[in-house]
């Protein structure tokens, strides 16, 4: 088997969901300073995941996504529903808009909720750009605008000066576009990005959650990780600062499994409903990666749950 064979796939979006999480402040003040502005943050974000759940699983779209449904308090005492979706493909999505408008009415719908519906694209098509969908007939019209973050316009927009996580999220995505499925370029990318983890004066704990997150963004196949690890330890040990030990890549490949069974699991739900809890719990068992990925393919062909073998 050759070494690109070998390269998992990366699990860019259950990335994005974790480090939106971890860093929710930052995320709202770097990309969307407008609405950072009017979020009262010594409230705590609550995030929905339930909610969404319910609303993604109804929707027949089924496009790439990190979709995150956080209620935060603003400085007007009023609590608001906020829809952020980060588009992770790759590549453009003619449907994105439609994908938006459908989760914003849906949420409004079931929940009687207004929604600020927020996206940020990480494509690399300088002009796929969707800002508004429309629907228009015999004088009757739709017309649902969204505020957009486009990644690619930040490159090098001090990026490397900013002390904000999400500049050096930033990077991260853009250099993992570039380097595409190449592992060696993905070797050398995630290299380059891990020395500048330890510049910024992030504390520890902030370091191990953006690690983790270049972990899901570039991931390797076998060889090429033990060569990156030793890597990180060259660079720990000369900067006298030993983070990512040995119990932290033990997280970061539970992580990725736990990426895996999500996976599994939200085909099932999107095909067949609310997936039985003996069959979730058989799933979230599984600690085989090869394992998981053929059961997220099992996931997308089968007809039935009963064809469905764990």
């Amino acid at each position: 088997m050759t070494t690109d064979e070998q390269t998992p796939r990366s699990d860019a979006d259950g990335g994005w969901k974790d480090i939106i999480e971890d860093f929710t402040e930052d995320f709202f003040r770097f990309y969307f300073p407008d609405v950072h502005a009017a979020i009262d943050f010594s409230i705590m974000p609550k995030f929905l995941d339930s909610v969404l759940r319910e609303i993604t699983v109804e929707s027949e779209s089924g496009g790439r996504e990190a979709d995150r449904l956080i209620e935060v308090r603003l400085k007007d005492g009023t609590v608001k529903w906020l829809l952020v979706h980060v588009e992770v493909q790759g590549y453009p999505d003619p449907t994105f808009a439609e994908r938006m408008y459908i989760y914003n009415y849906r949420t409004f719908d079931k929940y009687h909720r207004d929604v600020i519906s927020l996206a940020v694209l990480t494509d690399n098509d300088p002009d796929f750009r969707p800002t508004e969908y429309r629907r228009e007939m015999f004088g009757c019209s739709q017309v649902f605008r969204f505020p957009v973050v486009k990644l690619k316009d930040l490159a090098g927009a001090g990026l490397d000066a900013s002390d904000n996580p999400f500049a050096l999220v930033t990077r991260m995505q853009l250099d993992h576009l570039e380097a595409g499925t190449d592992p060696q370029k993905r070797l050398a990318a995630r290299i380059g990005l891990t020395r500048p983890l330890y510049r910024h004066g992030f504390d520890r704990e902030q370091i191990l959650r953006l690690y983790r997150f270049l972990g899901f963004l570039m991931r390797l196949p076998d060889d090429l990780a033990i060569e990156y690890h030793k890597e990180v330890e060259s660079i720990e040990g000369e900067l006298s600062m030993p983070y990512v030990t040995d119990t932290e890549r033990l997280a970061e490949r539970e992580g990725q499994l736990k990426g895996h069974r999500e996976a599994v699991l939200d085909a099932l739900e999107a095909r067949f409903g609310e997936v039985p809890y003996t069959l979730a719990e058989a799933i979230n068992h599984i600690d085989d990666a090869k394992r998981l990925r053929e059961l997220h393919r099992l996931a997308i062909l089968v007809k039935s749950l009963d064809e469905f073998a764990v």
